[in-house]
């Protein structure tokens, strides 16, 4: 009989958590029963659809009160919601993934008695998110929920240090790096095809640049820098070159209205010719996006590891990228793309300046990234490490 397995999730949406998980949990099927307990996404969120034949025997199981939104009631529904599913499924690990799930999913499988509680960290709140004296409750709050914690991975040797020396949640020597994994042939194949499809759709030339952001519009990501950037680039190029906002999310009417203070021309269907801005809204398969654009942007305040850097460069698609949090072992700086550090739109459109009008620049740096992000970001790498993880875990619990 195998051992079980329970994970964790806020939410099945188009994102980090759901891509990189999901698909992992296929890969683990054959050591472990799996349930995946997911949330409510938000209303501007699109959801993550891909369980299907591809997740075959794994068990998914929405908790509605399993919310991202702090809530006391919500909260307290969730904890008893979770530790009734962890009693019936009686997991030998629990796996929290996320700001949420890691706070009430580690205490009710604490509560339940559950032998191995692994959180992973695929980025933080400990900044940029809430004010000071919050996010000081959240670092204490975390320093806790650490000690209940059998292990925490984290993506990076950054996330690492941030982790264990910045802000101290946990000793180093509970904290695990495992970098995310990619399926690279999702990413490699009928390329051509997505990129002729993704270019028709938004009427983009064969000589057209298109420069693209992808992630929720919310203040972390940080997408007023990059309307900055586009009218700093506007006095710099003579290049056509379109940008797209690929995403949704609340701050959208004020960076609609911020590019027409600055004379700019947007659209949300793509279908005018003269607009420099194009906002796409979710599109799925993302790799349509992918292949269709020549450059991916990343302009966040907070980090873990931004999945949307490494799939674009599995890609071939060199990135511009702000150095905060686990960015920088994300990429390889002035060779699979461009590491900037502080948020000035001048230093971001020099760089992108420099790409735009030299494809041989584009071509190389895009060569370097995919040989970069194919060895780095092995889907085999991370389904061997967990495996290794979790079977140590459950074997010096034991032993004890």
């Amino acid at each position: 009989m195998k051992p079980r397995l329970l994970i964790i999730l806020n939410r099945l949406v188009v994102g980090g958590q759901s891509i990189d998980t999901v698909p992992l949990a296929k890969h683990l099927q054959q050591q472990y029963d799996i349930m995946i307990v997911y949330g409510e996404k938000e209303n501007d969120e699109e959801a993550y659809t891909d369980i299907s034949e591809n997740t075959a025997g794994i068990v998914f199981n929405k908790i509605p009160s399993l919310k991202r939104s702090v809530n006391p009631l919500n909260d307290v529904a969730a904890f008893y919601a979770l530790y009734k599913c962890i009693k019936k499924f009686n997991p030998s690990v629990v796996h929290t993934h996320g700001s949420k799930p890691g706070f009430t999913g580690r205490l009710s499988a604490w509560f339940a008695g559950v032998p191995v509680i692994i959180h992973t960290f695929h980025g933080h709140l400990f900044h940029s998110y809430y004010n000071k004296i919050f996010s000081f409750i959240i670092i204490r709050f975390e320093r806790l929920l650490g000690r209940l914690s059998t292990k925490v991975v984290v993506l990076s040797t950054q996330q690492k240090l941030e982790i264990t020396s910045q802000y101290k949640i946990v000793d180093p020597e509970k904290a695990a790096v495992i970098p995310l994994g990619i399926d690279e042939e999702i990413f490699t194949v009928n390329s051509l095809l997505f990129r002729e499809t993704f270019r028709k759709q938004y009427l983009l030339n064969e000589g057209d640049v298109a420069v693209g952001i992808i992630g929720r519009m919310v203040p972390v990501k940080n997408h007023k820098l990059f309307i900055d950037i586009i009218i700093a680039l506007e006095l710099l190029i003579n290049n056509k070159t379109r940008f797209f906002i690929i995403g949704d999310g609340d701050l959208k009417n004020e960076l609609q209205l911020r590019l027409n203070n600055a004379r700019i021309n947007w659209s949300e269907t793509g279908k005018n010719p003269a607009a420099k801005v194009i906002f796409t809204s979710w599109v799925t398969p993302i790799t349509t996006v992918l292949h269709g654009l020549d450059i991916v942007v990343l302009t966040s305040l907070n980090e873990g590891t931004p999945l949307s850097i490494i799939e674009a460069q599995i890609c071939g698609k060199p990135v511009v990228a702000a150095n905060t949090g686990g960015v920088r072992d994300t990429l390889i700086d002035n060779e699979s793309g461009f590491l900037i550090s502080g948020y000035n739109a001048a230093q971001y459109a020099d760089k992108l300046k420099l790409l735009i009008e030299s494809k041989d620049l584009q071509i190389n740096m895009g060569i370097k990234a995919r040989n970069f992000a194919k060895e780095k970001f092995s889907r085999q790498t991370e389904v061997d490490a967990f495996i290794n993880l979790y079977a140590n875990c459950i074997r010096e619990t034991s032993n004890n």
